[in-house]
């Protein structure tokens, strides 16, 4: 199916779910859907408006015991399979595994926060926060742990006492990365819901509707995917961790290391988003930091049904690396094409390419996937801010999946907690207004979330401080670990480093030809 097909359905529908969370305590069960999640607590409930079609919500399962530790490694934390159903469709059956968090010390957790908090005299008007996200088509299934980490940092934080005296809403919009729906999501969350921030919002394909409405009404993203450059180009997206380039550039350096300086270094991208460009621009960098040596580039398409003949071009040039520029789906569908070949490469891509889906797929992982991130990895469950996170999930989501994905979620929530930590004054004066939330966030610099970032650093009028950091993630047989740890990996000496190689700069300045003449053109290939 062409875009501009899937555009003219996705335009049909209305808006979608909206789900306005008033979060305040736990819920209980050992096996929880979205909904569930901020529904919890005290009577407390969404408020779920008309919908000519609503995408069902993740399907979680039980917890099933990870893997044993690699020898020279850190213990694997295994993928979470999560079936989602699409409209129209029932969800299929999958075997899920999933890192089993320590429910006990959630309470304790929480309660340390609490204590920490200065008393509420009274409570006062809520904060309220809109997100918009691509919950389902395409990349949706990499991207909806987003909403679920904003629900349960919402239910954390209101569990203290909210911020400052007021308590967190959050509205929730599914845009199915339709650039119409973004906007019309933003209108609605903005305008109507009077959201004062958009939270952890996610747009790996439409970040320029995002974008220009963030510009034109001068309110800020704060924390989202962080996938695109546009993260670090625009004064009004406020980035959570390290630069989208600098985790696409990771993913080389780590899979090196496993195939040695010198190798040959293979590109797929996709032609749906500007993003697949900014990847085809950064990939003779990555390639370069990494020390291996250039090999080809081919656009394709997120729908191809095969990649058998490029892999078998790849194969036929020596590729030891290939990487990714495409979503879960497309890229479990990769690992089978070059598998069925006897072509083995050690795969590379960026940590939101992997939904739950891909993660438990045996080609993805007999391969060797290395991804890059721009947060703490979240396997790394013996460092603190981690330790936090998965808290958190095991309290206000149980059953639910712990991953990448749900924790970007939640480090947006943090960091506008630490933007608020700026501006408490004028926070328990009154209501809290856009400005002040702006106010709050041009006060960070070297923001590190406890942890969770490399450091980010904001000022009026300018996009974000390049943060020229990545973590690294690594999908193997018995699931996710952590190849460099906890702390982050820069280039160029430091944390907040703001040394760009040419071609990182090249590719955050490139134009963007539009995809769609490309993808039909692939199409009809394919189709021959």
């Amino acid at each position: 199916m062409t875009v501009s097909r899937l555009r003219v359905r996705r335009g049909a529908l209305a808006l979608g779910t909206v789900s306005a969370l008033l979060l305040v305590t736990a819920c209980g069960g050992s096996r929880v859907d979205h909904a569930s999640v901020v529904a919890a607590g005290n009577g407390g409930s969404p408020t779920v408006e008309p919908a000519a079609a609503q995408v069902a919500a993740p399907a979680v399962a039980a917890p099933v015991a990870a893997g044993q530790p690699v020898a020279g490694r850190p213990a694997p934390v295994a993928a979470t399979a999560v079936t989602v159903a699409a409209p129209g469709k029932s969800a299929t059956k999958a075997e899920p595994v999933v890192a089993k968090p320590a429910a006990a010390s959630a309470p304790k957790v929480a309660a340390a926060a609490a204590a920490a908090e200065p008393a509420c005299p009274q409570k006062l008007a809520p904060i309220i926060l809109g997100q918009t996200l691509a919950a389902s088509g395409l990349v949706g299934a990499a991207i909806a742990g987003l909403r679920t980490g904003v629900a349960v940092w919402a239910q954390d934080i209101n569990a203290r006492g909210g911020i400052d005296c007021h308590p967190i809403q959050v509205y929730q919009l599914d845009d199915g990365s339709d650039p119409s729906r973004v906007s019309a999501n933003w209108n609605q969350l903005m305008k109507v819901k009077g959201a004062i921030a958009c939270l952890g919002c996610g747009e790996p394909i439409p970040i320029a509707a995002l974008r220009t409405a963030a510009e034109r009404d001068k309110i800020p993203v704060v924390g989202g995917d962080n996938t695109a450059v546009d993260w670090f180009q625009s004064p009004w997206l406020f980035p959570a961790g390290g630069a989208p380039l600098a985790s696409y550039s990771g993913a080389y350096v780590d899979a090196a290391k496993i195939v040695g300086k010198g190798a040959k270094a293979g590109l797929l991208y996709c032609v749906e988003a500007s993003i697949c460009t900014d990847l085809k621009n950064n990939h003779a960098n990555g390639v370069k930091r990494a020390g291996l040596e250039l090999a080809p580039t081919k656009a394709v398409s997120l729908t191809q049904p095969d990649f058998t003949a490029e892999c078998q071009a790849m194969k036929e040039d020596d590729v030891k690396v290939l990487f990714l520029g495409l979503d879960g789906s497309a890229s479990t569908r990769v690992a089978r094409s070059c598998i069925s070949l006897g072509y083995k490469p050690t795969i590379a891509t960026g940590a939101i390419a992997v939904s739950q889906q891909a993660a438990v797929d045996p080609n993805l992982r007999t391969l060797g996937t290395f991804l890059g991130t721009g947060i703490a990895p979240f396997t790394e469950v013996a460092a603190p801010p981690v330790a936090a996170f998965v808290a958190g999930m095991a309290r206000y989501a149980p059953g639910a999946a712990v991953e990448q994905q749900a924790m970007l979620g939640w480090a947006a929530g943090k960091l506008f907690e630490a933007a608020m930590s700026k501006v408490a004054d004028k926070a328990r004066a009154g209501d809290v207004t856009t400005a002040i939330v702006l106010d709050g966030l041009w006060q960070l610099k070297d923001e590190k979330l406890g942890g969770l970032s490399p450091g980010a650093t904001f000022v009026k009028g300018s996009p974000a401080k390049y943060v020229d950091c990545y973590y690294g993630l690594e999908l193997g047989p018995k699931g996710f670990s952590s190849p460099t740890g906890p702390k982050p990996v820069c280039y160029g000496g430091g944390s907040g480093s703001a040394v760009q190689s040419q071609a990182v700069a090249s590719a955050m300045t490139a134009p963007f030809v539009p995809a769609m003449p490309v993808l039909v053109r692939s199409r009809r290939r394919t189709r021959r």
